[in-house]
């Protein structure tokens, strides 16, 4: 029989877990150990976890917009009263696959790449609200090997010097991987050095790379990693060093889609082979289909399309557009949602990814 002490204990535990917000990627169990929650980790605004609502709004999102998610979850709490927002970060190909493989239920899915989400998916609506962009650049500290001299016509050189590790997230999870290694193609291009995207990819330090790109910014400030390539905007969340880049290399300019989809990225998935076609960068929002909080989830989605959305946007560094984009390609996105926004450029929705 169990003692009454080891009850309590027991009791206490299950109330702990059960109420705690967990921060990136885990938290700290009963006996103090820290305990990873994958694939993300949930983020709830508006109501602690000890008694969240029915209507709670759950969102799977790229881990990039933790804090502009978050911002959102305050605004929308602000309209709804008792209601809250639970998202839950990941790389955005882990988002869409807690619904499309796992079978997992949520109201709203975001992806950093639009594109991702342009097509029939299993659970997801086929059409995408596209309320912001981002732009490439390479975050480091001060304690980075060429941290004084590295330039926007130098990076490439300071990169390849003996000893300095730089990295980027898995292209098979995270949008960031292969943006970068279509940066890279265009940077040669640019700057006119042959071999220069394949000279990158020799040079960077394998182990650094992390399913996500949360997952990245440890290393940097651990020292474990001196420089890796990611969106500006995660540097002003971290407090972090950041390179701009050249427009013409740095994927944030929606007027530059001609020029960026000359580039391609080559990814391996065992005995097969992909291309993924450059891009401006761009947020999309899509709804899961049979939400179980569709108004919630509806005003969810007008505040990301509206001047909130937009305002929040780029107040975490992100590119916030006078208006948002939409793409519909089989013309089943909400009426009210149409009205909001304006069509994809037609060069910039001409070339799409096609993961797994």
């Amino acid at each position: 029989m169990l003692s009454c002490r080891f009850k309590v204990g027991l009791l206490g535990c299950v109330l702990l877990v059960g109420s705690s917000v967990w921060p990136a990627g885990g938290g700290y169990d009963c006996a103090g150990s820290w305990a990873p929650r994958y694939p993300g980790w949930p983020l709830e605004v508006g109501r602690a976890h000890a008694e969240v609502a029915p209507a709670a709004l759950t969102v799977f999102y790229a881990s990039t917009l933790s804090g502009f998610v978050r911002e959102v979850g305050r605004r929308y709490a602000a309209g709804e009263p008792g209601g809250a927002v639970r998202g839950e970060a990941s790389g955005s190909l882990d988002a869409i696959r807690k619904v499309t493989d796992l079978e997992r239920s949520c109201d709203v899915v975001i992806s950093a790449d639009w594109r991702l989400l342009a097509r029939e998916r299993r659970g997801l609506d086929p059409w995408v609200l596209v309320f912001a962009g981002n732009a490439m650049g390479i975050i480091y500290t001060a304690r980075a090997p060429g941290a004084g001299e590295i330039s926007a016509r130098n990076w490439y050189r300071v990169l390849m010097r003996d000893g300095v590790r730089y990295a980027y997230p898995d292209p098979q999870r995270d949008p960031e991987g292969y943006w970068t290694l279509i940066v890279w193609q265009l940077a040669e291009r640019f700057y006119g050095v042959p071999g220069l995207a394949r000279a990158l990819e020799e040079h960077r330090f394998a182990p650094g790379v992390r399913p996500a790109s949360a997952q990245m910014i440890p290393l940097l400030q651990s020292g474990e990693l001196d420089y890796y390539f990611s969106y500006v905007s995660e540097a002003r969340a971290a407090g972090l060093k950041v390179l701009a880049l050249p427009a013409k290399i740095n994927l944030g300019d929606m007027a530059l889609a001609p020029y960026y989809v000359l580039a391609r990225a080559l990814l391996q998935e065992g005995a097969a082979r992909r291309t993924i076609a450059g891009a401006a960068i761009g947020y999309g929002a899509t709804l899961c289909r049979g939400a179980a909080n569709a108004r919630g989830a509806e005003r969810f989605l007008r505040i990301l399309a509206g001047p909130d959305g937009r305002r929040l946007a780029r107040k975490a560094g992100l590119i916030g557009y006078d208006r948002p984009y939409f793409v519909d390609p089989l013309g089943q996105m909400p009426a009210w949602l149409r009205a909001l926004a304006q069509p994809m450029p037609a060069v910039a929705a001409s070339e799409r990814p096609a993961p797994r």
